[in-house]
């Protein structure tokens, strides 16, 4: 009987598959869908600007009042003054925008050849501008303004005044959208005055230094640390540097922080680990683990107070390397709360004695560096260019106009940023049966019949609103399912200023989301499309690529053009940042043979994230320096040691680069030696002279020393990971896993 009852072999390893990948989906929801402080604000925001726009189009009778009520979502920032800003380019995209399809459409709709070709055209010139305009709301405002309008301009029926008029309040609604989301945000920050950023940061300090404390006393942890901990640690800092990116600080403040917030997410990380360690370590700890114990969380305690004091934080020195620990994670805790401040440091102190020659202006360019450089542009513009075509053809072909939701979803779910395919395919389509059939569906089978009056569908509309800007507060891994499930629920509701309770009209607009979903999965998702763990290694090699060029600037005599290119690879740096994390995420959304090990390498690159980042930002304020005094004007000495020093810091990035990519590297030059030569080179001239060390020498010898000091264990680490690995038998490469190679070929 047992053994009849006994689930058969070739049925075991799929049940527990499934049984696996439930356990994990239920645990990312819980984790994902939790609050963490600052939630419920933003998610108020949100809502509240959102209703107020439902209820003045519906009482003003305001056509194509759907796009107002997304654009509350997409314009939300950090603070009011950069949510005005964003506001007010949405709205000249708007403008500009409904100029162009006035004059372009109006000169062309006559001959349907001229007119086909101009709506190629617009499709392509809205998908290369999300691409190269940095602010995503005013590219994306660009393209709904068009995809909205063409449906208008094909109704050949409707004379050319009604056309225009329609143009102009598709035109409208982002005004309307924008305006009340800014008075509601400043409305929200006269009573809830923290900004969203400094409440992430600090509230993960205090989870850190919380943690750090009971270890050093030997005290369990309460439920509520042991809660916090936990949900930071799941949750990582993709809000925060989003929150960062959507700032109005210069870009070397940007990549300051974004720096700063890796390491801050690495440490958070770390504390998880300690603390998971400790509970199953059955001996207390030492004297002198205690006391560095201790000694960390009060230096937490410092960096929370300089950086809630908008002040530099002290420098933080490490323990000896003869002072040894039991435990594991301790010792890349005390580093990475010493890198910190390092992160921070070209916007303290050292600032005030260096003249800010990677300082651009700052506001934000109207395009990136490389607009018309960067083939990934044209690749991506010709994917949604062929997809929403593709939608528009096959709604003229059956001659269902009520389709023609499909084109705008191709302008909003074309997010380069968002990660596989896969994992966007899962949130589009999540979005659109949660938003459409379910909540869209569902409320005007079972509620709208029943609802005579504006107060019923306030309430059912706000409530679909808050758990769509619930989600939507989430990480990248699940923040578009509330954007999408909005936009469903939305184009159902809000596209005419009554309840809808037809379901025809539902079931057109579900099924135009669905076709737009469709034609981006069929064409968008399978161009030019690479395996997630692939990219991000790539990715990740190439950001050291750069940062080896932008070391060897410092050798470039013409001081202009070196600064010009440093300019610009400092932006593709942080852009190519951002990247490897957006890939991070879509690993997760990756199955099949050798998930496993994906997944061990992506942590490595997450853990390799921050150390880059910090070393950019030190590399770049060691650059001010050196471009005030140039190689030339250096004694020879000294110049021949300082160029020695950055050509073996160019020759390292390029060996761990070809480390990651699995190439055969040449030995490693000694970093380190090279370091301590310049200083005794450096401090031999001084002594000859009879002078004593300048300030900006002495600053110049710390930073160099700050570079060596980073770059050496980051080596030791990465080829540790692959080389090391590479030689070990039944270990593979990144690039030798299953499923990788192809993504290449």
């Amino acid at each position: 009987m047992a053994t009849a009852s006994r689930t058969p072999p070739r049925f075991a390893a799929p049940l527990e598959a499934i049984d696996e990948a439930g356990k994990w989906f239920w645990a990312f929801l819980k984790t994902e869908l939790q609050p963490y402080p600052g939630r419920t604000w933003v998610v108020g925001r949100i809502t509240i600007a959102a209703t107020i726009v439902m209820i003045i189009v519906m009482t003003f009778r305001i056509p194509s009042g759907f796009i107002a009520a997304i654009f509350t979502m997409f314009i939300s920032r950090e603070n009011p003054t950069a949510t005005l800003r964003s506001g007010v380019r949405s709205i000249l995209a708007f403008a500009i925008g409904a100029a162009y399809t006035i004059v372009g459409v109006a000169t062309m709709v006559d001959d349907p050849l001229t007119h086909f070709l101009w709506i190629l055209v617009t499709l392509f010139i809205s998908f290369y501008l999300i691409q190269i305009v940095p602010d995503y709301g005013s590219a994306v405002a660009f393209g709904f303004m068009t995809t909205g309008a063409i449906p208008f301009w094909d109704q050949n029926l409707v004379n050319v005044n009604d056309r225009v008029e329609n143009t102009l309040w598709l035109a409208f609604a982002t005004l309307l959208g924008s305006g009340v989301a800014i008075i509601v945000e400043y409305v929200f920050r006269r009573v809830h005055p923290t900004t969203d950023l400094t409440e992430g940061i600090d509230h993960r300090l205090v989870a850190v230094e919380t943690v750090v404390r009971h270890l050093a006393g030997n005290l369990p942890l309460d439920g509520d640390v042991e809660k916090l901990i936990t949900l930071y640690t799941n949750a990582g800092t993709s809000r925060l540097r989003q929150l960062i990116l959507r700032s109005r600080d210069s870009p070397q403040v940007i990549a300051e922080r974004n720096a700063a917030v890796g390491l801050l997410g690495r440490l958070v990380d770390l504390a998880g680990s300690m603390r998971l360690y400790h509970v199953n370590r059955p001996n207390p700890l030492s004297q002198s683990d205690r006391e560095r114990f201790l000694r960390l969380a009060d230096e937490i305690a410092e960096l929370r107070t300089g950086l809630r004091l908008h002040k530099p934080p002290p420098m933080f020195e490490l323990p000896s390397k003869s002072v040894t620990t039991e435990l594991p994670f301790l010792p890349a805790m005390e580093r990475t709360v010493a890198l910190i401040p390092q992160a921070l440091t070209g916007a303290g102190t050292l600032h005030e004695y260096v003249p800010a020659f990677m300082e651009e202006q700052t506001s934000q360019p109207l395009i990136v560096s490389d607009a018309f450089s960067n083939p990934e542009y044209v690749k991506f513009a010709l994917r949604g260019m062929l997809s929403a075509s593709a939608c528009y053809f096959i709604y003229n072909a059956v001659d269902w106009r009520g389709l023609s939701t499909c084109m705008p979803t191709c302008i909003i779910t074309a997010l380069s940023t968002m990660g596989s395919s896969r994992q966007k395919q899962f949130l589009r389509l999540g979005g659109a049966i949660i938003g459409g059939v379910i909540f869209g569906f569902g409320a005007q089978i079972f509620i709208l019949p029943y609802l005579d009056s504006i107060a019923g569908f306030t309430l059912l509309f706000a409530a679909v609103t808050a758990i769509a800007a619930w989600i939507a507060t989430a990480s990248p891994r699940l923040s578009y399912l509330g954007v999408q499930l909005a936009l469903a629920f939305y184009l159902i509701n809000l596209q005419e200023f009554t309840i809808q309770t037809s379901l025809a009209i539902a079931r057109d607009r579900v099924f135009g989301v669905l076709l737009g979903l469709m034609c981006m999965w069929l064409i968008f998702d399978r161009l030019w499309v690479k395996n997630a763990l692939d990219e991000m290694q790539s990715l990740f090699a190439r950001n050291m690529e750069m940062f080896a060029e932008l070391t060897e600037q410092l050798l470039v005599e013409d001081r202009d053009q070196a600064v010009r290119r440093m300019r610009q690879l400092r932006d593709q740096l942080n852009a190519g940042f951002l990247a490897v994390s957006a890939q991070a995420d879509a690993v997760l959304f990756e199955f099949g043979r050798g998930r496993r090990r994906k997944l061990e390498i992506r942590d490595d690159f997450r853990r390799w994230q921050p150390t880059l980042r910090t070393l950019l930002l030190v590399q770049l304020t060691s650059s001010q320096y050196r471009m005030q005094r140039p190689l030339k004007d250096l004694p020879p000495e000294v110049a021949k040691a300082q160029a020695a020093f950055e050509k073996d810091v160019a020759h390292m990035m390029r060996i761990m680069a070809d480390e990651v990519c699995g190439k055969t590297a040449a030995p490693p030059p000694d970093i380190s030696a090279s370091a301590a030569k310049v200083r005794e080179v450096t401090d031999k001239w001084y002594s000859d002279q009879g002078l004593p060390l300048s300030t900006a020498a002495t600053d110049v010898l710390h930073l160099t020393e700050s570079i060596a000091s980073i770059l050496a264990p980051l080596h030791e680490d990465i080829h540790a990971t692959f080389v090391t690995t590479q030689q070990a038998p039944g270990l593979q490469q990144p690039n030798q896993l299953p499923g990788l190679g192809e993504a290449r070929s």
